[in-house]
């Protein structure tokens, strides 16, 4: 008992320990509620995010929180001010437990935030971090191959873009994702515009327009797209009906600003100069500093054409100012990505830092762990052998104590057992004369007046069917259920054989047996001889068998 107590002290620890191991990786379920509505709702969502108490969480729900707000940033960044949030909380959690489905989404969330902020070099890097944590996720990997592909179209390197969009849609084509197919064509269709392959470029766009039935935002983009394509084929009646068909999908601003500028183009190849000024002057101020740089140039040409030398002296002035405004900005940019890329090799090797001293803080709990539990195994392995020692001096003394008294009183028990048993056999002997006297007193009273009815007037016995079966019935009765017993151990006797068996149960003399049968002693004797033969008995007489059975 006290060896089960020392054990259960010693499991007492670990099991705490797992407990409070399990309730640390438990996650607030309202964190888990805002983790599915980000791919639903990212702009609501992420409004909420950013109003959720963060004071009283613990290091899972905080680790989880950060997460969130990466998520939310990647998704809807216009949601979602102030400056990002370096993901190192988050990493240090979920790589201490092994969460590599969340490790594999927080560096995707963070290659989409970085290629948005032109951090090519960290975002292609994060991609990667993020293709080795997918493991056998391919729809996370067709996201992926897509998110590289953006990186080589600003790189210009259309031959590498369109391979990761070709294994992209390889991946949505094995998930048989309709969705994810459309994505991966559409993109495909840009690499084409910019190689200069329209038809190619065309036949991609109306084979995500077929996988997109319901989808009016995402069919908006590619008829947009196909305006494109059909006003760099000089197909102008196509593209402006193509761009007709955007703006009926999707009756946003944003869309309204890009169809507009691509319809100003579409007018300039028209030689329609009046309404492609009206719409590049009616959407230039809504474009980024590129495309409004272009527009400006192309207003400049305009209103030369047009005799207004001092307007086309204006655009050509806002032209340039907003290409130098490109230039400061990407000068800033580089400056800025710089900084971040320093930053982010500060922050690889604080969480390399981390994850060291991590990784020898549980080596040094592990080697305690083990070293007091050991401590406490010999202790009481140790404890229990003293005690068990003792017990045996204890017990030995007892012992011979007790061969002690054995020897003393072991004369007189045997006496007394002998006498007991002397005792017994008598009881016995006297109690088995008695019931066969009882036996055949009423064995006697029962079948000698059959007998002696059934004698005819010469003396000679004749027993009807009756009264054998009244002799049945009466050994049946007195010997517990003697007959049948008899038929189940002998079933080849026959009937005649079982009542003279009987006769001899009830220890009916050969002279009585002989006035039954009508036969002599001697054919009895034989008689008897047969049925021993017949039922095998061995190394016993018949009638003794049929006594004892």
């Amino acid at each position: 008992m006290r060896l089960r107590t020392h054990v259960l002290a010693l499991l007492l620890p670990f099991v705490l320990l797992s407990c409070s191991e399990r309730k640390g990786n438990a996650y607030n379920p309202a964190l888990l509620a805002l983790e599915r509505a980000l791919d639903k709702t990212p702009e609501s969502t992420a409004a909420e995010v950013l109003r959720t108490d963060t004071l009283a969480m613990g290091e899972a729900d905080k680790a989880l929180y950060h997460f969130l707000l990466i998520k939310a940033r990647a998704l809807a960044p216009d949601a979602m001010p102030g400056p990002r949030d370096e993901p190192v909380l988050p990493l240090a959690h979920f790589e201490a437990r092994n969460d590599s489905a969340r490790l594999c989404r927080i560096y995707f969330y963070m290659g989409r935030i970085y290629v948005r902020n032109y951090a090519f070099f960290r975002g292609n890097n994060s991609y990667r971090q993020a293709e080795k944590f997918a493991g056998s996720d391919r729809r996370m990997l067709a996201a992926i191959k897509i998110g590289e592909a953006h990186i080589y179209r600003f790189k210009m390197m259309h031959d590498d873009e369109e391979k990761c969009l070709q294994e992209a849609y390889a991946l949505a084509s094995s998930l048989n994702d309709s969705l994810l197919m459309a994505d991966a064509m559409h993109e495909l269709a840009e690499v084409h515009i910019a190689k200069g392959d329209l038809p190619l470029a065309e036949e991609r766009l109306r084979g995500a327009l077929a996988l997109l039935p319901h989808h009016p935002e995402r069919r908006a983009e590619c008829h947009k797209d196909m305006g494109r394509v059909y006003m760099g084929m000089d197909q102008l009646d196509e593209a402006l009906r193509s761009l007709d068909l955007a703006q009926e999908e999707a009756q946003t601003e944003e869309m309204e600003r890009d169809c507009g500028i691509i319809r100003g183009y579409i007018c300039l190849k028209m030689h329609r100069l009046k309404e492609a000024g009206h719409f590049f002057q009616e959407n230039v101020e809504k474009l980024p500093l590129m495309e409004r740089h272009k527009v400006f140039f192309q207003m400049a040409r305009l209103k030369r054409e047009e005799g207004d030398l001092q307007a086309a002296w204006d655009y050509a002035q806002r032209s340039i100012a907003s290409r130098d405004s490109m230039a400061e900005d990407s000068k800033t940019g580089y400056i800025s990505n710089l900084n971040a890329f320093q930053e982010h090799e500060r922050q690889q090797k604080r969480i390399e830092r981390m994850n060291a001293e991590l990784a020898h803080m549980e080596l040094t709990f592990y080697r305690l762990a083990t070293a007091l539990s050991l401590v406490l195994v010999v202790s009481a392995s140790l404890i229990f052998h003293f005690k068990h020692s003792k017990r045996k001096v204890e017990v030995a003394l007892k012992e011979k104590e007790l061969a002690v008294a054995r020897l003393q009183n072991s004369r007189w028990e045997s006496e007394v057992k002998y006498l007991r048993e002397k005792h017994e056999r008598e009881v016995a002997e006297i109690e088995s004369l008695n019931q066969t006297l009882e036996y055949y007193k009423r064995l006697n009273a029962l079948t000698v007046p059959i007998l002696m009815k059934s004698r005819n007037s010469q003396g000679s016995v004749h027993l009807q069917e009756e009264e054998w079966d009244i002799i049945v019935q009466n050994a049946d009765a007195c010997f517990n259920h003697f007959t049948h017993r008899l038929k189940e151990a002998f079933p080849d006797l026959t009937e005649e054989e079982i009542r003279f068996i009987c006769l001899l149960k009830m220890e009916f003399p050969i002279a009585s047996l002989s006035e039954v049968y009508h036969i002599a002693k001697g054919s009895i004797s034989r008689k008897k001889m047969r049925l021993k033969e017949k039922m095998h008995i061995e190394d016993t007489t018949l009638d003794d068998f049929i006594r004892q059975f």
